[in-house]
């Protein structure tokens, strides 16, 4: 954590987020709350440390079923800064059924095209997601269970959740720009970064960027100030 922080300084960034897997993932990988708990005194004493940027604590929590339901308990939210929410498909699932109906068909998405019927179920899911909880950014929409972007980008601007531009998954985010754009949604660019040296590193933005120039003004990352988070 120290090493990303340092690397945030180095970029000259205003903040940055530390935010791992979410509870229902294998915790080798993932947060646990008792890591969680420990997390947040290791970010308070770096904060102690770096009062010239901010830091915060987040999750990125696991949608785990046809009915929106997520891996965060009701008092988890006000453990973390914000949090953000996705499909990851080593999250424990909600239950049996989800699990064949919601991971399978995104397990294989990429070699069957889903049906409209699993595409309107998924993007159901997503915004039941988007209301039931106060989720800040929904993570790398359309990797592997495959929503309608413009609508669940409708729901996410009606709530007040950005979506993520996740640098690691921007041929997806692309195929999706177009729903996107159509919408009144905001956006968060996110690196993704596993090490410290991708901490703060958008190059892979940039031809996006210069190709689309509107799509500036929807990333709230891209300009100086305070990112007034859901809550």
């Amino acid at each position: 954590m120290a090493e990303n922080v340092a690397a945030a300084l180095k970029r000259g960034l205003e903040a940055v987020a530390i935010s791992d897997h979410g509870f229902n993932n294998p915790s080798k990988f993932a947060l646990t709350r008792e890591k969680a708990a420990k997390q947040a005194e290791e970010i308070a004493l770096e904060r102690e440390k770096h009062p010239d940027i901010k830091i915060y604590q987040a999750i990125e929590a696991d949608i785990l079923g046809l009915g929106g339901e997520t891996d965060m308990l009701p008092e988890d939210f006000d453990n973390f800064d914000f949090v953000i929410a996705g499909f990851h498909r080593f999250a424990k699932p909600h239950s049996v059924k989800d699990f064949f109906e919601f991971y399978v068909p995104g397990y294989f998405s990429a070699v069957v095209k889903p049906s409209a019927d699993r595409i309107a179920r998924n993007t159901r899911a997503f915004n039941a997601m988007i209301k039931r909880y106060p989720v800040a950014i929904v993570a790398h929409l359309n990797d592997m269970v495959i929503c309608d972007p413009k609508e669940v980008a409708k729901c996410a601007a009606d709530y007040g959740t950005y979506l993520e531009i996740n640098l690691k998954h921007i041929a997806i985010f692309e195929r999706a720009l177009d729903g996107i754009l159509a919408t009144d949604v905001k956006l968060i660019a996110d690196t993704d970064a596993h090490t410290p040296e991708k901490v703060g590193d958008f190059s892979a933005l940039e031809p996006l960027v210069k190709r689309i120039p509107e799509l500036k003004d929807k990333i709230l990352n891209a300009r100086p100030g305070e990112i007034i988070f859901r809550k």
